[in-house]
């Protein structure tokens, strides 16, 4: 599964795509500037890093959509709250910005391995 390029294509436009999307969220949650979160690299970075494990998490069961959505949601929520983010801000508005994440990285990773399969 890792061994496939398409994969790692998909992995990295899905982190993109999310972290772009949190952003949008953010902004209309909280009116954080969109570019304060999708302008910085790093948080790119870290976003694409948080993506990696969807083919395996989408892999295990009939619940692996479910599994995934969670853990790109939590796992960036709890890194948050522990390490990188605003320690002001409740988990549960973090876990609303990270919703956006966790639906836009699956929509395209989803998307994007699709499409890569139709083309070959």
């Amino acid at each position: 599964m890792y061994t496939n390029s398409n994969v790692w294509v998909a992995i990295i436009l899905a982190g993109i795509a999310g972290c772009v999307m949190t952003a949008f969220f953010a902004n209309s949650i909280k009116g954080v500037p969109v570019m304060a979160i999708a302008g910085n690299w790093k948080k790119h970075l870290w976003s694409i890093i948080f993506a990696i494990p969807i083919p395996f998490l989408l892999g295990l069961n009939q619940f692996g959509v479910l599994i995934a959505f969670l853990w790109l949601v939590l796992a960036p929520t709890i890194a948050s709250k522990i390490y990188f983010g605003p320690k002001d801000l409740p988990a549960m508005v973090l876990n609303a910005f990270h919703c956006g994440y966790a639906i836009a990285a699956l929509l395209v990773y989803v998307f994007v391995t699709r499409y890569f399969v139709m083309l070959i």
